[in-house]
């Protein structure tokens, strides 16, 4: 991915929704986890809470060969060529788990550095918190399980990146 990729994409998600924070972050992982496996270096994803009326989150498992074992993660994933940082993110909810989103508040930026001991691969993750236009899921392919929680459970991945975000969609404040 050319570098003028990633500064289109930021000063896009900066117009759309002002300047959020940019976070750094290294990520170990086991050898052959298929996140090393991303061509684009640096690659873009998105992904966040997607939220219904009551204020339940929407999580999903993955099947086994995406790498994330039985922990739940927020719908996202991968940008393909073109998209923006929402463009993406509605794609993904769209694939994964059949709704369509409103009300997209980007609260982050997440500068990822991926390593498994062998090699190196960096990224930026746009984290939103989004309302699902209805809660009527459909999971999509590699969607093994999708449910609505009220709360963010223990076995979620990077649960603390989403605590502050969560709380703030509880207590029903701005963004």
């Amino acid at each position: 991915m050319a570098t003028g990729v990633c500064k289109d994409r930021l000063a896009d998600a900066f117009e759309r929704f002002g300047r959020v924070p940019i976070e750094k972050r290294r990520i170990d992982l086991p050898p052959g986890h298929p996140a090393m496996r991303i061509e684009d270096d640096p690659f873009w994803s998105a992904g966040g809470l997607v939220h219904d009326s009551r204020r339940r989150i929407l999580l999903v498992r993955h099947s086994p060969e995406k790498g994330w074992g039985d922990a739940w993660v927020t719908p996202g994933g991968l940008l393909e060529e073109g998209e923006t940082v929402l463009d993406g993110l509605r794609r993904e909810v769209r694939e994964e788990v059949g709704l369509e989103v409103v009300e997209p508040n980007l609260t982050r930026i997440l500068q990822q550095t991926l390593t498994d001991a062998t090699r190196v691969r960096h990224g930026y993750f746009a984290q939103f918190v989004v309302q699902a236009v209805s809660a009527d899921v459909r999971p999509g392919r590699g969607i093994r399980e999708a449910r609505w929680f009220d709360h963010l459970p223990e076995t979620l991945a990077f649960r603390e990146d989403y605590r502050r975000d969560f709380e703030t969609l509880r207590r029903g404040a701005s963004f």
